[in-house]
């Protein structure tokens, strides 16, 4: 049984209760009855072994109450302190000059618990199946935190660990006069959604690193196009297609 999916209560409860293990967490999900004659009460909660990591209540005079369980970008654990992925290549990838090259990757994923309802979501839990790394790229005065991953790098679509990976598609252009070596990119994530199917992850579109120059130096931009972005003037579960932007000043 798939466990990225929207889960409805209470027809999932089995003796008003459901539990749902990811790897070391478990999740679980169960009837607290009636708090008038028309409010429902739900309890969701999260535990490590004994531990009880989250909890929240939720309260509906819906006849079905929505959770849903979906993978989301890592950027939220244990908070949210930064909109970009630092991911470092196990091994350094030669570009020619002039050239261009597509091939696959990893990225690291949190896992986003929400109660959703009609076009509306709220966030109630987060959490990262791994520990996570963050490390900084740049200067420490103009330098930028991003959540850090290290990946290998394929010609064809790679098997991410589920509920730990994300595939993802990368094209490096080399538009500038020299060979170069990329060892690094860094992914501007913000709002990005995440496709899923029997739990494997990956990210719509393609992540596209330009080497250029201007005026004698070096400029590099990373776009995500047709990426899958929510809309930010509310939150909401309606995704469209948008471009999202990151320069890097640093090397790659």
């Amino acid at each position: 049984m798939e466990l990225f999916r929207k889960y409805l209560l209470p027809d999932e409860l089995d003796d008003n209760k459901l539990k749902i293990p990811i790897l070391n967490n478990t999740i679980v999900l169960s009837s607290d009855g009636l708090a008038d004659g028309a409010t429902r009460m739900f309890s969701y909660r999260r535990h490590i072994n004994e531990n009880t990591e989250s909890q929240t209540l939720i309260a509906s005079e819906d006849e079905k109450v929505a959770v849903g369980i979906f993978p989301v970008p890592p950027l939220f654990v244990p908070k949210r302190i930064s909109n970009n992925v630092y991911l470092k290549f196990d091994a350094p990838l030669i570009v020619e000059q002039k050239k261009e090259i597509e091939f696959y990757a990893k990225i690291p994923i949190d896992i986003g618990v929400y109660r959703q309802s009609k076009d509306e979501e709220i966030l109630i839990d987060v959490f990262s199946a791994k520990k996570p790394r963050y490390a900084l790229y740049g200067t420490p005065e103009r330098g930028a935190v991003c959540r850090y991953g290290e990946t290998s790098i394929a010609m064809e679509p790679i098997n991410a660990k589920k509920y730990e990976e994300a595939s993802v598609k990368i094209r490096i252009k080399n538009s500038i006069d020299n060979i170069v070596k990329v060892s690094k990119v860094v992914i501007p994530m913000k709002d990005v959604v995440l496709d899923h199917a029997q739990d494997s992850t990956m990210m719509a579109g393609l992540v596209e690193m330009t080497l250029d120059s201007a005026f004698g130096k070096e400029i590099i931009n990373v776009r995500l196009i047709d990426a899958k972005v929510k809309r930010t003037d509310k939150t909401s579960v309606v995704a469209k297609e948008e471009t999202r932007l990151f320069t890097m000043d640093a090397g790659y």
